[in-house]
Parts: structure tokens; C-alpha cells; sequence
């Protein structure tokens, strides 16, 4: 199995979930340094990932139509002026939202590129195989990427985070130029903008597609939700410094990768159908010890890193799900599958967060509805395929 195609794809994928989660820790900061309420603040999380989900709906099919390569230059140099206007203008909270969506925009494209590429590359298992390890990446750096924002800020102040995340790119933008091939393997064809809206149209009502890609958007929504929130939790209420929340968001990352490690392990004696109804399973877990516990680090942290080991073993099942069918398709789907993904979160989980989930209780209640939707899709699914084999 050729390792080269599933470096690049992480590379891809890591640029785009470090802008989703990196500055979490630096919010109450900002916040406090600029005289805005907590809500305000939020919609620096909110417009980044509305940027991030809309812009693969164009990105996707560019990629299809015209290649990989040449996507991945035009993204990431959106993503890079966003991020320098982030880094000139530090003190205005509308620039940095002008900043933070044009950050989204130019993000968008390293979804679906990390994802098209890995579906270039290969086929069925070794899909499986390879989604599993970029899931180390796609999941873990939400956890991760606090962990380094959370320093930067506690110790070099919180605009220190941007101009970390503008080395970064500038980094991976040289380092993509010089060794990003072409993965795209079958001929370019014409950009044609009603034949993309059509096809949308057509995939939106796929039944396979929504799905396969609706276990990853509910369990991406309940770890997004989770790190929105915990920051003003630990750092307001339980009394953490921006770095104690750094330094503590190790722990949960380590669930990620039991989860994928879990899954290469299981797949061997599990179909898929079983190994989703484990991750929902421990998720259900980890919302009733938040409800039944009492508040605290421990139990916060601990329900938080079974929520990340479910979701390191039903996130490459989802997209290996949504991807197998459609090969010629991939940017397209991903594209789709990663737009309603983010505008989701940012969306559904602004709201969330401004208007429900601020408590330990409330990210409780929060995890048990994630695993009962995820549930209802899994029974849904199974009772079609079965009448499929009954009428076969």
C-alpha cells in the first residue's frame, strides 16, 4: 500500500482543522481584550466554518473538472490573505471576522482535496485503511490545535495564535507547491455551473450519501460544540488558565487515537453496520457520565475523551460509506458531505452554544440526542438494506 498519497492528504487535511479549533482557548481573551460579549465572539467560529462548508460546494467539482493541484494553490492563497489580514488588523473585531470568513473560504478546499486524493488513490479496504489514518489527522487536530493556541496565548498573547497559523501556511503552501502531484487520474473536462448545481441536486437526494455522511456530521457537530463551550467551562467556571486548558486537551487526543486504532483492529471481525452501533454506544456512555456526574475536571475531560474515541471509529467508516461509490465523483461528494458538515456546525452550533450548552449538564443531554440521531440513521439504514436483499 503506498504511503505517499496518505501524507499528502494529511498535509491537506490539517491546514483547514487548524483553523477550525486553534484559537478555541484564545476566545475568552479576545473577548475580554476587545469589550465583546461571548456570543460576539463566537461568530469568529461561526463565519470561519460557514466559509469553510459553502466554499467546498465550489471547490469539489473545480477539483473534478480541473484537477487537484491547481485547487490546492487557489485555497490555500485564499486561506493565507485572510489570515494576514487577521495578522494586521489584531484590534478590530469586524476585521478579524472579515479575516475569519475569508480564513473559511480558502480552508474549504482542504477538505475535499484530502479526501479526493485518498480517493484517487485507492480502492475498497485500502480506502477503509487509508481513511483511518487520516481520521488521526481530520480528528485529532480540533484537539490538538487548542492544545498549541492555548499556549501561544496564555504566554505570547492571543494574537500570537494568528501569526503561528500564517507561519503554518506559509509552510505548507511552499511545501504543497514543490511536492503535490496530480492524483486526478482520468482526463479534465469544462467548469460548467448548471451541470454542478444539477448534480448537487441529484446527490442532495441520494439517499447512500446523506446517510453514509450523516454520522460524521453529528458526531463532528458534538465534538465542535464540546470545544466551544469547554473553554468558558474550564477557564470561567472550574478557574483554568488558557494553558491549563491547553495542557489538559492533551487528554482527549489520545482518545482519537484509541478510536482509530480500535477500528483497524475491529474491522478485521466487524461489519460496519456493527461497529457504527459501538461508537454510538459509547457515546450514549459519555452523555449520561456528564449527566449523572458531578461537575468537575475529571468527569468533563473524561466523558469528552470517550466522545473522541467514538468519533476516531465512525469517522473513517462514514467517509470510506460516502466515498466508495463514486470515483469519479469524489470532489463533488466530499464536497457536499463537508459543506452540510460545516455549515452545520457553525450554524446549529453557534446557536447551541449561545442559547443552550453551557453547562456540563447540557453537553450531557447534547451527547445522548447526537447518539440517539446517529442510532435512528443506523436502524433506518438497516431496515432498507434488508428489504433490498428481501426483494433481491
Amino acid at each position: 500500500m503506498k504511503k505517499t498519497p496518505i501524507l499528502l492528504a494529511m498535509m491537506i487535511i490539517a491546514t483547514g482543522q487548524v483553523g477550525v479549533s486553534i484559537y478555541l482557548p484564545a476566545l475568552p481573551m479576545i473577548s475580554e481584550t476587545l469589550h465583546v460579549s461571548q456570543a460576539d465572539i463566537q461568530q469568529l467560529v461561526t463565519l470561519f466554518l460557514v466559509g469553510f462548508g459553502a466554499s467546498q460546494l465550489f471547490y469539489g467539482p473545480l477539483s473534478d473538472a480541473i484537477g487537484r493541484r491547481p485547487v490546492f494553490m487557489l485555497g490555500q492563497g485564499i486561506y493565507l490573505v485572510g489570515t494576514v489580514i487577521c495578522v494586521i488588523y489584531p484590534e478590530s473585531l469586524a476585521t478579524l471576522m472579515a479575516g475569519r470568513l475569508l480564513q473559511g473560504m480558502g480552508a474549504g478546499s482542504a477538505s475535499v482535496l484530502g479526501r479526493s486524493v485518498l480517493r484517487d488513490s485507492y480502492e475498497g479496504h485500502q480506502l477503509t485503511k487509508a481513511l483511518s489514518y487520516i481520521s488521526v489527522t481530520a480528528s485529532i487536530m480540533p484537539i490538538v490545535a487548542p492544545v498549541i493556541g492555548g499556549w501561544l496565548a496564555f504566554y505570547l498573547g492571543w494574537e500570537a495564535v494568528f501569526v503561528f497559523v500564517l507561519a503554518y501556511l506559509v509552510a505548507i503552501f511552499v511545501l504543497g507547491y514543490c511536492v503535490l502531484p496530480e492524483t486526478m487520474s482520468y482526463g479534465k473536462s469544462k467548469f460548467q455551473v448548471t451541470k454542478v448545481v444539477k448534480n448537487y441536486g441529484h446527490l442532495i437526494t441520494n439517499k447512500q450519501v446523506l446517510s453514509s455522511a450523516s454520522y460524521n456530521w453529528v458526531s463532528y457537530l458534538a465534538s465542535l460544540v464540546s470545544l466551544s463551550v469547554m473553554p468558558f467551562i474550564l477557564q470561567h467556571q472550574i478557574g483554568l488558565t488558557a494553558a491549563e486548558y491547553g495542557s489538559v486537551m492533551i487528554i482527549p487526543s489520545a482518545g482519537l487515537m484509541i478510536g482509530s486504532l480500535l477500528l483497524n483492529v475491529l474491522n478485521r471481525y466487524l461489519s460496519t453496520h456493527q461497529l457504527i452501533g459501538f461508537a454510538v454506544g459509547i457515546m450514549m456512555f459519555a452523555g449520561l457520565w456528564l449527566i449523572v456526574m458531578p461537575v468537575s475536571l475529571f468527569n468533563l475531560v473524561w466523558a469528552f475523551t470517550w466522545l473522541t474515541i467514538a468519533q476516531g471509529i465512525s469517522f473513517p467508516l462514514s467517509i470510506s460509506m460516502l466515498l466508495e461509490p463514486h470515483k469519479r465523483q469524489a470532489g463533488s461528494v466530499s464536497a457536499l458531505s463537508g459543506s452540510i458538515q460545516m455549515c452545520l456546525a457553525g450554524v446549529f452550533g453557534g446557536y447551541l452554544v449561545e442559547y443552550w450548552i453551557d453547562s456540563q449538564l447540557a453537553m450531557g443531554v447534547f451527547y445522548l440526542f447526537a447518539a440517539a440521531a446517529m442510532a435512528s440513521v443506523l436502524i433506518l439504514t438497516r431496515m432498507s438494506t434488508q428489504e433490498k436483499q428481501e426483494f433481491a
